[in-house]
């Protein structure tokens, strides 16, 4: 496990999705990253295995994009690499790496000048950044893992009294993150710098589709056949005999685990997360997926009237070798930060006196984070020019003008009958 994340590539992997943006647009991306440090496994219980042995090493990524020296979306995320040994029935030791992403936070600051997807096609860059990472290690699929619940502000204090920003409830976030991870996995696939419209990512010559990537979602406390219900009938679940959804993207519903399965053993525990949580109490040693996913349903975080939930998915790695980058030849050590000077960063962005609900207050603290940035850390940026097609939006539905039905009541009138004398 020699290969460094060069932050240089991941800022330029968002910086050629972002380009794919309607034309007419100048945005500059800022990646803050950590160097590599080792934690406890991500499935702990499994250290009391004599046949198991692992090594995970872990870093945090920070993605901030500005327009005119605004902050206007950002994305933290934990990346794990993890090296496993495992002694199965053959008694022949078995070695496996496995990368593994957990995007925490996606935010905006409302100060986007115009209407566009920026947060899902930064989202796109990154999971595409993360495949040219995981084929130098040699691996053959990327985990991309998200716990979706909704907040009105992640990254931008006071965003939320935006007028700009577009806060969305439980259910409308979990739809636009299926939404944006079937969009996100299908751009990485498609190992182009092509835009993410669906009539772009068709194969035809110089656009092709890699291997189909396994995508799962679940919603605690609603089931299979409520997939629809929750997500919409455009949703890519189509509950069939094979529950497949799309040519690119086959969607599950449920963890990725089999149903009867130990939790602990199997179950990635991120760091902050409900089902982390959940399963450190001492009665859960003998739990199974079914009975996690049950117990998640009337958890404090996932119920109680919360809609919430996990997506996960395996980004199988292209076999052909992927675009190089202009002007990556960075040393390994170059803008990684140590955690303590990370946590800086954090602290910076998250002070009390940064204000995002209206532009000038949005202005001052961008400026004044990226002050702090460039006179402790001085991490280069990576300036892109959008060039992409406009986006037309769907013009409303207008009734033909007709002039209405008149309603014929002679046939319900009854007629008195004369009276003869």
């Amino acid at each position: 496990m020699e290969v460094t994340r060069d932050y240089i590539a991941i800022a330029s992997d968002v910086a050629a999705s972002l380009r794919n943006l309607p034309s007419g647009h100048d945005f500059v991306v800022r990646v803050v990253q950590t160097a590599d440090y080792p934690i406890e496994s991500l499935t702990p219980q499994r250290r009391y295995n004599h046949f198991y042995a692992e090594n995970t090493l872990s870093r945090r990524v920070l993605i901030l994009v500005l327009q005119d020296d605004c902050l206007v979306a950002g994305l933290e995320a934990h990346e794990f690499t993890s090296l496993t040994f495992e002694v199965g029935a053959s008694r022949i030791p078995q070695q496996a790496i496995a990368v593994n992403a957990c995007i925490e936070k996606v935010d905006t600051s409302g100060e986007l000048q115009s209407r566009m997807p920026l947060a899902r096609m930064m989202v796109a860059g990154y999971v595409c950044s993360l495949q040219r990472y995981s084929k130098a290690l040699d691996v053959e699929s990327v985990g991309v893992h998200l716990f979706a619940r909704a907040q009105p502000e992640y990254l931008f204090a006071k965003s939320q009294h935006n007028p700009g920003k577009h806060t969305l409830d439980d259910i409308g976030l979990v739809k636009w993150w299926q939404h944006t991870m079937q969009h996100a996995l299908t751009y990485a696939m498609s190992n182009t710098s092509g835009s993410l419209l669906p009539v772009a990512l068709e194969s035809d010559g110089d656009k092709c589709i890699s291997d189909t990537a396994v995508a799962y979602c679940v919603v605690p406390g609603a089931d299979a056949h409520g997939a629809p219900v929750v997500l919409g009938n455009q949703s890519g679940f189509k509950i069939g005999a094979n529950g497949t959804a799309s040519p690119s993207v086959d969607w599950k519903w449920g963890l990725s685990h089999p149903a009867e399965a130990i939790a602990h053993n199997c179950v990635l525990q991120f760091p902050d997360d409900p089902i982390t949580r959940l399963l450190a109490k001492s009665h859960t040693q003998s739990w199974t997926v079914a009975m996690l996913l049950e117990m998640l349903a009337v958890s404090e975080e996932c119920g109680s009237g919360h809609r919430t939930a996990y997506f996960s998915a395996m980004l199988p790695i292209a076999s052909t070798q992927l675009p190089g980058l202009p002007g990556c030849n960075v040393t390994a050590d170059q803008g990684s930060l140590s955690f303590e000077d990370y946590d800086q960063v954090l602290v910076a962005i998250f002070d009390r006196d940064m204000d995002f609900s209206a532009t000038d207050a949005a202005k001052t603290s961008s400026r004044r984070f990226t002050e702090f940035i460039d006179q402790k850390f001085d991490i280069p940026v990576v300036a892109v020019a959008t060039n992409g097609p406009a986006i037309e939006l769907n013009p409303p539905v207008v009734a033909p003008n007709t002039p209405p039905a008149v309603n014929d009541l002679s046939s319900m009138v009854r007629k008195k009958r004369k009276v003869t004398k």
